[in-house]
């Protein structure tokens, strides 16, 4: 399996990883087609070799442009572009993490929304060759060091704000962050979104063999050399292993009937799974062991879920490994209705099993006035014709 390690050694922005895809192979002159597609004034780029202390690299310059535009003008640009299809979509996929964070972060619906700096034409440009860059590798999977951060203030559109910005906090909320005493905007909003959609929280790079590396340079002067380096690799191990944080409460004095419902809430706020079943507990009582998995962006919803919902006054949690098969949702349109099926594919990416949503099952066995095994029996005659279910 190919995959791509980002080591975000000064920050994370949109045009060092441009930067960084360069120097590892992506050839300019895809880029350069690319972003005239965008329009016709769009700013020039320009690639030039850099040195940063002993390290040499690509430094990206950009020409200027007052070109802005809406939310909805951003994403009828990338959505209409002439590029692959999953190019498009990874562009819109960070786009749309940072208008969910800046909607969240001003208290205002995406409608109501301007993004200020980021609806500059240069956003567009960083999302698209980020996209492409990452595509062109052919890494299946990312991964990305602890993201660094700046301190104090910085001066944008709304005025002095804490450093990093709240919206940068927000797209990597759960993501392992670093902070350093410079007074720069290390990481930025774009630079968080790539990180927020290319890599899965807790996922740990395997080890791997080093086909190709990537550096992009900044023109910042520090103790720390600014600089963002990525490697292309190859590796034999599974690259789904993720940690996560097992929570669990021993619960004996609560009305059972309201666990479900319990349950159910849990899985609402971020849980990846929720389990309960009965245990022996002390003096002889029968009670119920309450067993949540979840990642570290969801932990401390899912905590004080447990405490506001539950009886328990206390809690035990602890550090897993669990490894998953690559996953993928297709849906196929049968005869009784579309229908969802979950592939899992393992590290070679060979397909080893399928699954039918149960939800559009039941779906068409109410539609159809007919029992849930029987329209299975349905489905599943017409999807083996796609593929074996």
């Amino acid at each position: 399996m190919k995959i791509l390690y980002i080591d975000p050694v000064f920050g994370m922005s949109g045009d060092m990883m441009i930067s960084a895809l360069i120097d590892a192979g992506v050839p300019v002159d895809a880029l350069t087609e690319l972003v005239g597609k965008i329009s016709s004034d769009a700013p020039s780029m320009k690639p030039v070799r850099l040195t940063q202390g002993v390290i040499d690299g690509i430094h990206l310059e950009l020409g200027e442009s007052d070109r802005h535009y809406t939310i909805s003008g951003m994403e009828e640009v990338i959505g209409g572009i002439d590029v692959e299809k999953r190019v498009r979509d990874d562009a819109l996929g960070m786009l749309s993490l940072i208008v969910a964070a800046e909607s969240k972060i001003h208290g205002i619906s995406r409608e109501e929304l301007h993004l200020h700096e980021l609806s500059n034409i240069d956003t567009i440009v960083d999302l698209l060759c980020v996209a492409y860059g990452i595509r062109h590798l052919g890494a299946e999977r990312v991964f990305c060091g602890p993201v660094p951060c700046g301190s104090g203030t910085i001066t944008t559109s709304h005025g002095s704000i804490p450093n990093p910005p709240p919206v940068t906090l927000e797209i990597l909320r759960g993501y392992p962050l670093v902070f350093y005493g410079e007074s720069l905007e290390l990481t930025t909003p774009t630079g968080a979104a790539i990180v927020a959609h290319y890599t899965e929280q807790g996922s740990r790079a395997p080890v791997f063999r080093t086909i190709s590396e990537g550096y992009g340079v900044g023109t910042y002067k520090s103790s720390r050399p600014d600089v963002l380096r990525i490697f292309v690799g190859e590796t034999e191990e599974p690259a789904c292993d993720q940690e996560v944080h097992v929570i669990e409460a021993d619960i004996d004095d609560m009305e059972m009937e309201y666990m479900g419902a319990v349950a159910d809430r849990l899985r609402a706020a971020g849980a990846l799974d929720v389990l309960f079943f009965p245990v022996s507990m002390k003096k002889g009582r029968m009670g119920i062991r309450l067993s949540i998995t979840t990642g570290m962006d969801a932990f401390e919803r899912i905590v004080d879920t447990i405490f506001r919902e539950t009886t328990t006054f206390g809690m035990r949690f602890h550090r897993h490994m669990r490894r998953v098969l690559r996953r993928e949702e297709e849906t196929i349109e049968t005869s009784l209705g579309p229908v969802r099926v979950k592939k899992g594919f393992d590290a070679s990416g060979t397909l080893i099993k399928t699954h039918i949503e149960f939800d559009d099952v039941r779906s068409i066995g109410d539609a159809k006035n007919i029992p849930y095994r029987e329209a299975l029996k349905l489905v599943r005659k017409e999807i083996e014709k796609v593929f074996i279910v």
